[in-house]
């Protein structure tokens, strides 16, 4: 797609008025006998719209966008899914109240990301925990009913069941939902296609790369199986990706655990994917949120790199505190005409909170929306005396002043 030029929504607005006054004028020439009044003090810029429908977009292109981390439901979690379906047992499970708290926002965006970690295996398998995680078939639909779009999969877990648990099975599931899934296949050709999706007018093409598979090389499964961070393989896929898409994005699972700065891959991976003239880049792995900032590519491009978005929903053992606010990447695609490149507006960062009550209930929250009562019943979180301004300045520390907190 090249550059972008960053714009924001005042300009935006500014350019729609302009054409509205001219249309107004033209309109007014060749009918006098309209009484209406059309200028453009009648329009408020104000309050401007914040969504547009994914049927009905005026004066241009415009796609809301919203992404999240790592959803990485451990085996308490498929206890809780498992108590909300039937009776405990059952081999039942429901996971869609984990999206209850974050649901509103997902689906009012007119495309949404998730990055699914432990992989859909089946039944059969049941839920697991580390260091082999497996998520049951309902999770998908949890996944498609909240909202999400556009669902990778290549992490370090991709291969925890080998073919079948973690490859097989998982994409015949995703392959009968209404997602774009990709990160992993069952066959070269499979590998080999594009994740692409349109919206308003504008086409969305999704890559997904893992810097590796835990227990495995990668000469030790099929190549097609997982997505490997590869660099001559991510240069032919994004150039294959920007003649099929006019935005490309780009998830990359990568980085040191625990670490809320890039690592010195990271870094070079990013420089690369802006000098290749990817759009957006999303990280997750780490555990922990990561900054957010504007990487200029070697044709004066921009590149928006969300280093790491954090875990969407986690349950690990001797879970730190910091590994519960998470982060939501918002941000939205203007084309003003066919011709026009995309730009990249209103990026912002949302803070969540991965819930994990003391009764065994989970559920993600945006920080707006949480309190201390809220935080008192956390495992992690009620230990502290200000949780939610521990989760706010903590979060001002990773991410800056050069992007809205939506907190």
């Amino acid at each position: 797609m090249g550059g972008h030029k960053r714009v924001t929504r005042a300009q935006v607005w500014r350019n729609r008025i302009i054409a509205l006054a001219i249309l107004c004028a033209i309109v007014g020439g060749i009918a006098s006998i309209v009484n209406s009044s059309c200028t453009p003090q009648d329009i408020s810029t104000e309050e401007p719209i914040k969504h547009v429908s994914k049927d009905v977009h005026l004066w241009g292109d415009v796609v809301t966008f919203v992404a999240v981390g790592d959803n990485l439901p451990e085996a308490d979690i498929g206890s809780f899914a498992d108590s909300k379906a039937g009776s405990i047992g059952d081999g039942e499970y429901d996971y869609s109240a984990v999206f209850d708290g974050v649901r509103e926002r997902v689906q009012d965006a007119d495309l949404a990301y998730m990055k699914e970690e432990t992989h859909i295996g089946g039944s059969s398998i049941g839920p697991h925990g580390y260091p082999a995680f497996n998520t049951t078939d309902e999770m998908a639909d949890a996944i498609v009913e909240a909202g999400f779009d556009l669902v990778g999969s290549a992490t370090n877990h991709s291969y925890d069941w080998g073919s079948y648990g973690a490859v097989d099975h998982s994409c015949e599931v995703w392959a009968d939902k209404d997602v774009e899934f990709t990160g992993t296949a069952r066959s070269k050709d499979e590998a080999s296609q594009l994740a692409l999706i349109e919206r308003n007018g504008i086409t969305f093409a999704l890559l997904d790369y893992t810097y590796g598979v835990n227990g495995y090389s990668a000469g030790d499964l099929p190549s097609y199986t997982v997505n490997i961070i590869d660099e001559d393989r991510i240069t032919e896929d994004v150039e294959r990706a920007k003649t099929a898409a006019d935005v490309v994005l780009v998830a990359m699972h990568w980085g040191t655990e625990k670490q809320t700065e890039p690592d010195a891959d990271q870094l070079r991976y990013a420089q690369l994917l802006a000098d290749l003239g990817v759009d957006v880049v999303l990280g997750s792995h780490t555990h922990t949120i990561g900054p957010l900032e504007w990487v200029e590519g070697k044709d004066g491009n921009k590149t928006l790199v969300a280093y790491s978005l954090g875990n969407f929903l986690s349950n690990h053992q001797n879970q730190h505190v910091y590994n519960q606010i998470e982060g939501m990447l918002s941000c939205t695609f203007f084309r003003e005409g066919p011709d026009d490149p995309v730009q990249i507006e209103d990026v912002t960062w949302v803070p969540l909170v991965n819930h994990a009550d003391v009764d065994g209930s989970f559920c993600v929250y945006p920080l707006a929306d949480y309190t201390d009562e809220m935080a008192s019943m956390h495992k992690a979180l009620g230990e502290l005396e200000d949780p939610v301004g521990e989760l706010k300045s903590f979060t001002k520390d990773v991410i800056g002043d050069a992007f809205p907190i939506d907190d």
